[in-house]
């Protein structure tokens, strides 16, 4: 039987306001490769939905990360980014124009344990001893797939300026 342990639930950053999307995304990324959550990253993104209204435009963007903890179990990271009325905006920076975005910004991020299928294989005896014995890491392994995910929440409310 296939184990989900949910943990992180759509935590959500919602922010009105002027940013450089581009960093923020490059910003993000850099984490999750830096935590070892982003081996290929053409798999990185599910989905891409840019919708365009005039000069504003919508986006809705899907991330998927993983990192494998033991045969076991798979630590999984998920981002949705929904970006309402963007559009750009050109600022003085010290005397240098730059080319940002303005718009309104919501960033989701869940995260959740996951079984692998060496796990689900596991029959009888071996499948009761392995529960048994594996009880325990599971609590360390969500303890610690929480904190990272934490970690990543407020790294990304850092770049935005905003408070933990």
């Amino acid at each position: 039987m296939k184990i989900k342990i949910k943990l992180l639930d759509s935590q959500k950053i919602k922010w009105e306001g002027i940013t450089d999307f581009g960093e923020l995304y490059k910003y993000m990324k850099l984490w999750l490769e830096d935590n070892n959550y982003l081996k290929d990253e053409k798999t990185l993104e599910r989905k891409y939905i840019e919708r365009a209204k005039g000069d504003k435009k919508q986006l809705e963007i899907s991330w998927h990360a993983e990192k494998k903890k033991s045969d076991f179990f798979v630590y999984n990271i998920d981002t949705l980014f929904l970006i309402l009325g963007m559009e750009d905006v050109e600022i003085d920076d010290n005397g240098v124009k730059r080319k940002m975005q303005k718009a309104i910004f919501e960033m989701q991020i869940s995260s959740y344990l996951e079984s692998t299928k060496a796990w689900d294989e596991l029959k009888g005896l071996q499948k009761i001893y392995y529960e048994m014995i594996i009880r325990k890491r599971i609590n360390d392994y969500l303890k610690e797939l929480y904190d990272k995910s934490m970690g990543y929440f407020s790294y990304t409310k850092k770049f935005l300026g905003l408070r933990d």
